[in-house]
């Protein structure tokens, strides 16, 4: 196989690609959740949907060099691009919420105050952004685990005492406010799934047996859901909101689900019938920016305010904007004039 630095790996943008398009389905159906069946397949896309984005963005870490320079190399390759997204999207997302909802101009200045903030403080357009500020958080904590903690067995210690500590003093106040900035706390717990997916990357990229464990994953996944339905358990994963009532499903259940999307994936790269789903797996941060919005389009366009016809607008839209834009810029640039060098 081509190193993973030289060309994209096909079943990692195909897992992505089912990640976000479950985040807009949870989304889409969230309206819909006073009937008990959305209600259960709500619950049971959120035991897995987000932990997988820290999962896989584990994948591709290497410790860094004990120098300034990979310090801003790191920071200037995975951080920065995010940060620089969040807050330009963020800004256009605000304003486009101020006109098309009509908020008043105090609203919306006090906006842009919580979109520093971030976290939990922000809803509506921007009810995703949390997940950018623990993403880019969360990597941050992991590369000083497996950099300057040398001893694996040290850094999952620390790692799953910060995920215990995290479980245990849910929704804590900071200075008084109810939320952290950037739903910090939120970190304690996504640190563990992102260092599993760090160690876990290289025995996916070797495992046997797929079909039996995937298998076994099904079943697990079914008696999980059947517990929930008949109400054994009540087993909830929102980890933007800092609520999950079960430590050791919390812990055990993303890593064993997700591995199963992951083999999934790793099934459907063989078959090129699936590969469109790579698209979607590439622009996974364009979609998670942008469905919310897109979801007001069906009132906006008189249409029916159905979840299934949000879910299409979020995640066709985005796509299909994108493509026009590539198509316009290769455009301009293959008919750009000609500069010629004078005699």
């Amino acid at each position: 196989m081509v190193s993973t630095t030289k060309r994209r790996i096909t079943w990692v943008d195909i897992a992505k690609a089912l990640g976000i398009i479950a985040v807009v389905f949870g989304h889409a159906i969230d309206s819909e959740r006073d009937i008990r069946s959305f209600d259960l397949v709500y619950d049971a896309i959120y035991w897995w949907h987000m932990p997988l984005f820290f999962i896989i963005g584990g994948f591709f870490l290497k410790p860094l060099s004990h120098n300034w320079e990979a310090i801003r190399h790191f920071w200037s390759r995975r951080c920065k691009p995010l940060v620089v997204s969040y807050f330009l999207m963020g800004s256009i997302l605000i304003m486009l919420s101020h006109f098309v909802r009509n908020q008043d101009w105090s609203y919306t200045a006090f906006y842009f105050v919580r979109l520093v903030y971030g976290g939990r403080t922000l809803n509506n357009y921007l009810s995703i952004f949390w997940f950018i500020n623990v993403y880019i958080l969360t990597l941050i904590v992991v590369i000083v685990l497996i950099t300057w903690v040398r001893p694996v067995v040290l850094q999952w210690i620390i790692s799953l005492t910060l995920f215990a500590i995290g479980t245990v003093h849910q929704q804590p106040e900071f200075l008084g406010h109810p939320y952290f900035p950037w739903d910090v706390q939120v970190v304690l717990i996504t640190t563990t799934y992102m260092l599993a997916g760090y160690y876990g990357f290289k025995l996916l990229q070797t495992m046997s047996h797929k079909y039996i464990t995937l298998l076994a994953i099904g079943i697990f996944y079914l008696f999980l859901i059947h517990d929930q339905f008949t109400k054994k358990i009540n087993f909830t994963l929102y980890l933007k909101s800092d609520n999950l009532n079960h430590t050791g499903l919390a812990l055990i259940t993303p890593l064993i689900l997700c591995l199963g999307i992951i083999l999934i994936s790793q099934i459907l790269s063989e078959l090129k019938y699936f590969h469109w789903l790579v698209l979607w797996g590439r622009h996974t941060v364009l979609i998670m920016f942008w469905h919310r919005a897109l979801f007001d389009l069906p009132e906006i366009m008189g249409l029916p305010d159905h979840w299934l016809l949000k879910c299409l607008m979020g995640l066709l839209i985005p796509i299909i904007v994108m493509l026009v834009w590539k198509q316009f810029t290769n455009f301009l640039m293959h008919h750009r004039p000609r500069q010629y060098a004078s005699s």
